[in-house]
């Protein structure tokens, strides 16, 4: 007779319990610290902008510029002298609007009157020292010789040839009018009287 053998019966399984949490460098913990990174990361470029901002406002001192006098009594006082000669000058005729060559010829002679009395009221200013400033106020002045000696060629030109045009110096290279040099040094120490007047525009 044939005995029959029983098949094992499976072993029950092992409950299964909650998942085992994320260990100390799970993506929870790893996208924890990125955001604390770019925190931290964000708040160190704020603080350097805000602080290169308050050295900027508070501490920067660029010093002076180029041609820039820091004693400004001349200054002061030339741009007084400066401003008396303009209000004079707004006084004539425009020379654009002459009639006649020998009209705007006159009209330009009257403004290089005033202009050259303008420099003569200038020359006595010049600071005594020291002597690189007393170089370069002497040579502003001396631009504003040439620059008037320019004007002074032109109205006699005008006397002759109608069609004459002002014709100004250079300074610096050939492309540089000398009136670059006069205002640049007018401008730079606030002496806004004291640039070349537009009349012969």
């Amino acid at each position: 007779m044939a005995t029959s053998t029983a098949s094992p019966s499976p072993s029950p399984a092992a409950p299964s319990g909650p998942a085992a949490p994320s260990g100390p460098d799970g993506p929870d913990v790893e996208e924890h610290q990125g955001r604390r990174t770019w925190f931290w990361v964000t708040l160190v470029c704020v603080a350097a902008l805000m602080g290169g901002w308050a050295y900027l406002i508070f501490f920067y001192d660029p010093g002076l510029l180029i041609d820039e006098l820091a004693d400004k009594t001349f200054p002061t006082q030339a741009e007084e002298v400066c401003a008396a000669a303009v209000a004079q000058l707004d006084t004539l005729p425009l020379a654009n609007l002459a009639t006649s060559a020998d009209d705007r010829a006159d009209t330009v002679e009257q403004s290089n009157v005033i202009l050259a009395d303008m420099v003569g009221g200038l020359r006595p200013l010049v600071p005594a020292g020291p002597a690189k400033v007393v170089a370069g106020v002497n040579e502003w002045l001396d631009d504003w010789d040439t620059y008037i000696g320019n004007r002074v060629e032109y109205a006699g030109n005008l006397r002759d040839d109608s069609e004459a045009r002002f014709l100004e110096s250079t300074k610096g290279t050939s492309t540089k009018g000398i009136t670059r040099a006069i205002n640049g040094f007018a401008e730079v120490n606030g002496m806004t009287s004291c640039t070349s007047p537009a009349d012969l525009s």
